[in-house]
């Protein structure tokens, strides 16, 4: 990831130091120590791409840019995101998990070829424990150590040109140790709150390095259901032999929460 990234980041850290959370999640309240609570919260991104991918060896990496404003539904070819934590007292755990596959083309200068058709499939698998360090009426804030689990399978295809169509299909899997805080704030007397997220990671052990931030405004419903929206950024900075994957992703995000 380039060095200006982690001048954003720390902006980033500061601005959402109070409205930071892993996951649309409800308001929890606090039913005394021994008791557990449970959430489970199924979510969607309608997350674009922009980045690099390595291509065939020897040619240069190719650029990779799908915005979600520009028909992202018709580029998604499935996903699946689904959220659930576990807390009692000032300890929990928390699992994220994303599935996309995303497909698109672009047109490239060149002799050879003129069309590249990029498709991605990545698994992404975050696991973590947090501890509650700041808990006042309706917000808290949480620090979190955890471990992100990548799969990316890059297909590109490149046609349009005399030496007809070439395609290579890149798979890598790789661990990101992660550290962040995630947060809740109630907003006055309503039923609507904030909440956010700030992970970074990678640091050379899997990736040289990532970050994700999620921003949410929510609504209370009831005691036990809540719902979201809100926008997440993610980008990650990998690089192993030919496989190069430099590559963000953003894009509205909208969820649903049950707690239990």
């Amino acid at each position: 990831m380039k060095s200006s990234h982690y001048g954003v980041v720390v902006s980033v850290l500061c601005s959402l130091l109070f409205l930071l959370t892993l996951s649309p999640s409800v308001i929890f309240a606090s039913d005394g120590e021994d008791s557990w609570e449970f959430n489970i919260a199924p979510y969607g991104w309608l997350a674009g791409q922009e980045g690099t991918v390595a291509t065939i060896p020897g040619l240069p990496p190719a650029d990779i840019d799908v915005s979600f404003t520009d028909d992202i539904l018709g580029n998604i070819q499935g996903a699946l995101m689904l959220i659930g934590e576990a807390r009692k007292g000032s300890f929990g755990i928390a699992a994220d998990v994303v599935y996309t596959d995303i497909e698109s083309d672009a047109a490239i200068p060149g002799k050879y070829f003129t069309t590249i058709t990029s498709q991605t499939q990545s698994w992404i698998v975050s696991a973590a424990g947090f501890y509650r360090f700041f808990e006042k009426e309706q917000a808290f804030l949480d620090a979190l150590v955890g471990v992100r689990y990548w799969s990316v399978d890059s297909e590109l295809s490149l046609s349009g040109g005399p030496l007809g169509t070439y395609a290579v299909d890149n798979r890598e899997d790789w661990f990101d140790p992660m550290v962040g805080l995630k947060g809740l704030t109630k907003i006055g007397s309503s039923k609507f709150y904030l909440n956010g997220f700030i992970l970074i990671g990678g640091f050379g052990a899997g990736s040289d390095f990532t970050w994700d931030v999620n921003l949410n405004l929510g609504y209370q419903w009831t005691e036990t259901f809540s719902t979201t929206i809100g926008y997440r950024y993610l980008a990650v900075d990998y690089e192993n032999d030919d496989f190069l994957y430099d590559v963000s992703q953003e894009g509205p995000t909208f969820g649903l929460s049950w707690k239990f």
